[in-house]
């Protein structure tokens, strides 16, 4: 199956990614309202605000052995996308920190994971799957939590626009 767009398909899938967090933004979950769903620009200036998305790329690394033979012959990657949620609620709210973090955490999983086929982001990936959460660290204390989103996806060789899965 070959697509062909506009845009490459690692760009394709981040989009992809934050339309869907953007939906929590919109209040598409009943216990998280979203302030703001972020992609950082060049200089990536923004303040850390409570109940907001800072969506980051990872590294990106080669995986030969989902490579396809062909002309042209396939090559996949696995892009990591760090979510981050921060959580710096009033200091004279008296919710504990780590239900703060465990419900934005589902509410986040939930929402990306909302579709029968979303670890393929409309069909631009093979492949897509949550590592293990951290926490954020500020102002020695806990600032939120980051979410690891691993997705795997296919292009031509030469061609980075063009889905191959």
């Amino acid at each position: 199956m070959q697509i062909t767009a506009a845009l490459p398909v690692l760009t394709r899938i981040t989009e992809e990614l934050f339309d869907r967090l953007n939906r929590l933004a919109a209040g598409y979950s009943d216990f998280t309202y979203v302030y703001e769903v972020v992609r950082p620009t060049r200089l990536a200036q923004y303040t850390p605000r409570h109940l907001q998305i800072i969506v980051v790329k990872g590294e990106r690394e080669r995986m030969s052995e989902l490579d396809c033979p062909g002309n042209p012959p396939a090559i996949a990657y696995r892009q990591r996308f760090d979510i981050r949620c921060h959580v710096l609620p009033s200091e004279k709210d008296t919710t504990p920190i780590d239900q703060y973090c465990e419900i934005f955490e589902s509410d986040v999983v939930k929402t990306v994971c909302d579709a029968s086929q979303w670890h393929t982001f409309g069909g631009n990936a093979i492949n897509a799957e949550f590592d293990v959460a951290d926490a954020i660290v500020s102002d020695g204390g806990i600032g939120g939590v980051n979410l690891p989103l691993l997705v795997t996806y296919r292009h031509d060789e030469g061609n980075p626009y063009n889905v191959r899965s």
